[in-house]
């Protein structure tokens, strides 16, 4: 059954009701655009197999995608990969922000979505709406930017968005206007940190 769910929420202090509607939604195998730190995002929970799907299809990808892991902190994040103590310090610094981390990934992550893949990127936002989310939810959330196959930039107006999501099972939390910057990638795999994407955080950090 198609459901569609579109919640404004205050950006700096979201209504708990909403949030708790979201967390809702997710463990009913939805997925949710949720506001971070850098942009809009899709995101669901690893075993929603028919969001993942209507994710892969929206943004016109394949199961090769490189999802990333969202996390309320770092206590979740040990729990999907490993760190050192050279990575944990950098990792400790720049979370929550606007940094993906490319760590080790652990055994627990579903093979069926990250196949044989030796490695995982990694968020914290820092964003309260994503915060309480993640918070109220308890558990790691898949990540993809909400970008829209041909566009140059992620989506960043509801406005525009949500007409175009309507015909999904899916929800939205509003907030206004996003960004269109995306996260700094850090590679923290190998001896020393390589960053592979400069985005809206600052490297070195």
């Amino acid at each position: 059954m198609h459901r569609f769910e579109h919640l404004r929420l205050h950006p700096e202090r979201p209504q708990i009701r909403q949030i708790r509607r979201a967390a809702e939604l997710l463990r009913d195998g939805l997925f949710v655009v949720v506001p971070t730190d850098t942009s809009y995002v899709l995101m669901c929970r690893p075993q929603a197999t028919d969001a993942i799907a209507d994710i892969l299809k929206l943004r016109q990808l394949d199961d090769s995608h490189l999802w990333s892991v969202v996390c309320g902190n770092l206590s979740q994040a040990a729990t999907c990969v490993r760190m050192d103590n050279r990575a944990y310090r950098i990792v400790k610094r720049c979370l929550p922000g606007a940094y993906t981390f490319i760590l080790p990934a652990c055994s627990s992550l579903p093979r069926r979505i990250f196949g044989k893949r030796r490695d995982v990127g990694v968020r914290i936002p820092d964003h309260p709406v994503c915060h309480l989310l993640l918070e109220v939810c308890g558990e790691i959330l898949l990540s993809t930017t909400l970008q829209f196959p041909g566009d140059d930039c992620p989506a960043f107006d509801p406005d525009e968005f949500v007409p175009r999501l309507k015909h999904l099972s899916c929800a939205v939390l509003d907030v206004g206007w996003g960004g269109m910057t995306p996260t700094t990638v850090v590679d923290l795999c190998e001896d020393e940190p390589l960053m592979l994407r400069q985005g809206a955080g600052e490297w070195p950090a």
